[in-house]
């Protein structure tokens, strides 16, 4: 896979997770956040584990160990972010969790030894500015948004422990043994902190279908295919635009009125990412140049 393919898949994925947070919030309607934790990893694993079942006898405990490191990441990560959203404001939430992307670049560096360039701390910068400024209008301190920072770093390490662990490997079975682990972790949550639904609406079903199949399955599925081609730099830079998506979906499926805020916030995570694909076709051109 070339590393553009990579980067449209993120694209998709950031779309997908943008409108799940419209799917989110209805599903909240009739379930605790922990069931939906549980529900959105149980689902999503059983379909990651029936699109590789002719395939079980041949996974190697390697692999499955991979896949438990990244779902252990993955699981703290959401629980971390579920639970900070009890506590602080969507937009705080969003804008602390998705921070992660400025932080990406330096955990590769410890991992991987190799210097973030450039256009990879400038376009991450710039997607933060953006994100924040999107989501300005609402910001204001909670004791949660500690919760959501660290929820930041979880989801900084999940990318880079992707990029890390993907190579060489099956994604489908990278995919399903991280999606399982996350909902096993799920479990004592569930059983802990939720609470039993009194009235369940359909919405609130579909909802929580749209999550399973398309906001985890599908996008994680994704993810860790276009991780195995691209940086986990120049992905996170691409996924943290959900933040974009998320509001232009309020905005046309909620009727959210449009600000300022949002032109701007929005400009500058364009930016970022066009910074990424620049980045991205510069160095292809490089290895043409070095061909010939």
């Amino acid at each position: 896979m070339s590393e553009g393919k990579a980067h449209f898949y993120c694209g998709i994925v950031a779309v997908i997770w943008g409108l799940g947070f419209i799917a989110v919030d209805q599903a909240l309607l009739s379930f605790s956040c922990f069931d939906i934790l549980l529900i959105r990893f149980l689902g999503s694993s059983i379909l990651a584990w029936l699109l590789i079942i002719k395939d079980i006898k041949k996974i190697h405990i390697k692999t499955v160990k991979k896949g438990v490191i990244n779902g252990t990441f993955l699981f703290i990560a959401y629980a971390l972010q579920t639970y900070a959203q009890t506590l602080t404001s969507v937009s705080n939430n969003a804008f602390l969790s998705a921070s992660g992307v400025v932080m990406v670049p330096y955990f590769c560096y410890l991992v991987f030894k190799k210097k973030p360039n450039t256009i990879q701390i400038l376009s991450s910068c710039l997607c933060l500015i953006g994100i924040a400024i999107l989501t300005s209008s609402k910001m204001s301190f909670q004791v949660g948004d500690i919760l959501a920072l660290g929820c930041a770093i979880f989801f900084a390490i999940h990318l880079v422990s992707l990029q890390y662990t993907c190579v060489l490997e099956d994604s489908r079975v990278i995919n399903a043994v991280q999606l399982l682990t996350s909902a096993i972790l799920s479990i004592p949550c569930t059983l802990f902190f939720s609470r039993t639904p009194t009235d369940i609406s359909l919405m609130s079903i579909m909802s929580c279908l749209y999550i399973v199949v398309f906001a985890t399955f599908l996008c994680f599925f994704l993810q860790t295919k276009a991780q195995q081609a691209a940086s986990a730099s120049s992905c996170s830079v691409i996924l943290s635009t959900e933040s974009l998506f998320a509001v232009i979906f309020s905005v046309i499926l909620l009727n959210e009125s449009i600000h300022i805020h949002l032109l701007v916030g929005g400009l500058l995570i364009l930016l970022s990412v066009i910074l990424v694909q620049t980045s991205s076709l510069k160095i292809v051109i490089n290895k043409v140049m070095k061909k010939e």
